[in-house]
């Protein structure tokens, strides 16, 4: 062909892309890499831009102790278990890379109250690792196109060759490379798969920030018809409850369990308190958006407000309150009796005495269906209060299949030669999503694909 060929191309510009862009500028200088970017500079780094980024290591960036362990059970064995012990031996070398490379970390609480301890995560959040790598990529002589979408994939006979991609002006380019590694996240921007995948409702689901609106699923779809074989669960999702009034992204509303959900009918209906919020938070936003018709409402009193709840509830609007719980109903625009019915069911089934926020006090309700398992104190201290809760789609499951040097396998295992994926278009998990590992495993298989594709140069006397 007498088109020029790019050592490497990069669909997506968040914490996935941008690290492979800049490792494999680090490990050939001088390569031709252009990423490629859907939305305007401004918008840019997907989900990345918009989430705190926390990851589930220790302060010297070693993985916690029940790093693979966790990751597997909440899979229930279905994730590659080489692909989480690769993520968990390098971790440390990548948040090693990650300060290298001008992103710093801290440790910080995280907006559970139960934490036992403060958490790794970028200073900055995730906004710094776009910020700073999207400058390196271009520093060290990489290319970052914006306005401009990957619609397929070029193939030479199984092979892949390059990308068809359509830029801000309409016009269709081929993009031909020795590599290409798709990053460009899940569906969770696309209501018709959301609605293919997890039923007729999908399309109800809010991407929790801007960002997840580039996600749409084209990288799947594109890499499917090239023979790609698929991963994780596509009717499962992450999802966090979020207070609906407000147009801030990430608006969490963490202090549910120590209260009651309610439906537009004031009925609860989900076990609060099953366990403590970091590991119930997914499952109840299902069940507000499975069984609650995706609107609830927590109702609590003062024995809450007395605590300081700041960093568990992080939307700017403040919880609507009343001095009774009939005149609460109204302006929730729930019926005042029911209201008044349910949380006298619940103060009857509940135990007297002090609330107590920060462990699991196995104080549970008495033949209350359904059951609330731990801070089952009675609500009867006004002025009440109540958050709009809905859930919020962070990402979904459902992606490509890769391997633990984030290849694309084909349907019978076999890698597709010259197409890799990182990040959330990369499938890996399953039932539940174990908290604080998606934007760590971006980082650290952005890396391998980088690497990979600098040594994929013929004759890479550059590579290092």
């Amino acid at each position: 062909m007498s088109e020029s060929v790019l050592d490497l191309v990069v669909v997506g510009c968040g914490a996935g892309g941008l690290a492979t862009a800049l490792q494999f500028l680090q490990s050939a200088p001088g390569g031709r890499v252009m990423v490629l970017e859907r939305t305007s500079r401004a918008q840019r780094g997907g989900n990345t831009a918009w989430t705190g980024a926390f990851f589930r290591l220790t302060e010297d960036g070693s993985p916690a102790h029940d790093f693979v362990s966790r990751m597997m059970e909440l899979s229930e064995g279905k994730t590659d278990e080489a692909i989480v012990r690769r993520l968990a031996a390098l971790a440390r070398p990548t948040i090693q890379w990650l300060n290298d490379n001008g992103v710093a970390t801290k440790s910080d609480l995280t907006y559970f109250l139960t934490s036992k301890g403060p958490r790794l995560m970028p200073a900055g959040g995730g906004a710094a690792i776009v910020e700073t790598f999207a400058a390196r990529v271009e520093e060290l002589g990489g290319n970052i196109e914006y306005n401009t979408t990957a619609q397929d994939l070029i193939t030479d006979r199984g092979d892949v060759i390059g990308v068809e991609a359509l830029d801000s002006a309409g016009s269709k380019r081929r993009l031909l490379a020795r590599t290409v590694v798709l990053a460009c996240g899940g569906f969770q921007g696309n209501p018709a798969l959301l609605d293919h995948h997890l039923g007729g409702r999908g399309h109800e689901l809010s991407p929790i920030a801007p960002g997840g609106r580039s996600n749409r699923g084209e990288g799947i779809e594109m890499a499917t018809r090239a023979g790609a074989d698929t991963d994780g669960q596509f009717d499962q999702f992450h999802g966090e409850p979020v207070d609906p009034r407000t147009g801030s992204a990430e608006a969490l509303v963490m202090v549910y369990p120590y209260g009651i959900l309610v439906d537009h009918e004031a009925q609860r209906f989900v076990d609060e308190a099953a366990d403590t919020p970091d590991n119930t938070f997914e499952a109840v936003a299902y069940k507000i958006w499975r069984d609650a018709n995706q609107y609830a409402y927590l109702i609590a009193d003062q024995k809450l407000m007395r605590h300081d709840i700041a960093r568990a509830v992080l939307t700017d609007r403040r919880p609507e309150s009343a001095l009774t719980l009939e005149a609460l109903a109204r302006r929730l625009d729930l019926d005042p009796q029911a209201l008044a019915d349910t949380v006298a069911r619940y103060n009857q089934a509940a135990t007297p005495g002090p609330l107590e926020l920060s462990s699991l006090d196995g104080i549970s309700t008495r033949g209350l269906v359904p059951a609330k398992s731990n801070w089952a104190r009675p609500i009867d201290e006004p002025p009440y209060v109540a958050w709009p809760v809905t859930c919020a789609i962070t990402f979904t499951f459902g992606g490509l299949r890769t391997d633990e040097f984030a290849r694309v396998l084909d349907a019978a295992g076999e890698p597709i030669p010259g197409l890799f994926a990182v990040g959330e278009v990369a499938g890996i998990y399953h039932h539940k999503y174990p908290g604080a590992t998606s934007v760590l495993r971006a980082l650290a298989f952005g890396r391998i694909a980088g690497q990979t594709a600098a040594h994929r140069i013929p004759n890479p006397t550059a590579v290092q």
